[in-house]
């Protein structure tokens, strides 16, 4: 039995549900030794600012006994750079690309939209408002994110969108109590879609210098340990919007995939996982496919949101 696996995000028709999560999968390049990339539904890039960034100093990583802490601080190439020398490479794949974004504010976010769509550099925005391991313009009061505040996450989508005709994906924090309220302030501002979740805020200690771990003591938490945590965010969120998820956090299998899936998002990212197995996200698509075979199910959308409760 053919198993049709394209969905639509938000406009976005990807050839399947499975794209990777920004800043585990480089450009893309870095991967193609070891598959295809082009049979991934969407390349999503490193997260992309105006100018370079040289990102936080290390130690910036630190594995945990269900993931992993980071606090890379957002280091990329810039958007010159990645027009230049990154974008060719993509392209000559045939890639759908997902171009994640990053800047100091609503005016920064809205140019590199400008420019993604103007030099053909993405299909599709990732706005990036809720990374937990930069200290910069981009809080608000006091140290929240701006994807904690409600009303800055419309500010900034409502720029985004006018910006571009490019799909506009808001990726959330989910550090925060309701997870609901940024989605629908996201989706009332026009967003096309939401991308859930990024990392959870977490910290280590060497005990025996008594120092912490992380050189910016705070980073990101991912991995299988966070998958509960975001399958249930997903959950959350699906019940209340009109616009798709791509659901993240933790995926290492088709079994996870599929669990998001029916929690109702359209798409999924793999994200830290890659880096224990750099062709998970293929062999997360080939899974996905023979779970449809096996329980007979000739489109995949057909499984958004069907979770028997």
């Amino acid at each position: 039995m053919g198993v049709n696996l394209q969905v639509n995000v938000g406009g976005l028709i990807m050839k399947n549900p499975v794209t990777v999560a920004s800043g585990t999968f480089a450009y893309g390049q870095e991967y193609d030794q070891y598959f295809d990339i082009a049979q991934l539904g969407a390349v999503t890039v490193k997260s992309l600012s105006i100018q370079p960034r040289a990102g936080n100093r290390p130690p910036r990583l630190v594995e945990t006994p269900a993931g992993m802490l980071n606090a890379i601080g957002l280091q990329n190439v810039g958007i010159d750079a990645y027009l230049r020398d990154k974008l060719p490479y993509l392209r000559e794949k045939g890639c759908t690309i997902i171009g994640n974004i990053y800047g100091h504010a609503p005016e920064e976010y809205a140019e590199l939209a400008r420019r993604l769509e103007a030099e053909n550099g993405a299909d599709a925005i990732e706005a990036n408002l809720s990374c937990p391991n930069v200290h910069d313009a981009r809080t608000v009061r006091g140290g929240a994110l701006v994807a904690q505040a409600p009303e800055r996450v419309a500010e900034y989508t409502r720029a985004i969108k006018a910006a571009t005709k490019l799909p506009v994906f808001v990726k959330l924090t989910p550090n925060i109590i309701d997870i609901v309220e940024p989605a629908l302030a996201a989706q009332e501002a026009g967003a096309d879609g939401v991308a859930l979740i990024n990392t959870l805020l977490g910290m280590g200690i060497n005990p025996e210098t008594r120092r912490p771990i992380l050189r910016n003591i705070v980073g990101g938490l991912s991995g299988p340990a966070i998958r509960p945590v975001a399958l249930k965010m997903v959950w959350d969120a699906a019940k209340h919007l009109r616009i798709p998820i791509i659901g993240m956090g933790g995926i290492c299998s088709a079994a996870d995939a599929m669990q998001f899936i029916l929690a109702g998002a359209t798409a999924v990212a793999v994200g830290s996982y890659s880096f224990r197995q750099p062709d998970a996200a293929l062999r997360v698509i080939q899974g996905l496919e023979a779970y449809c075979q096996r329980h007979q199910v000739e489109d995949i959308r057909q499984l958004i949101g069907a979770m028997e409760a």
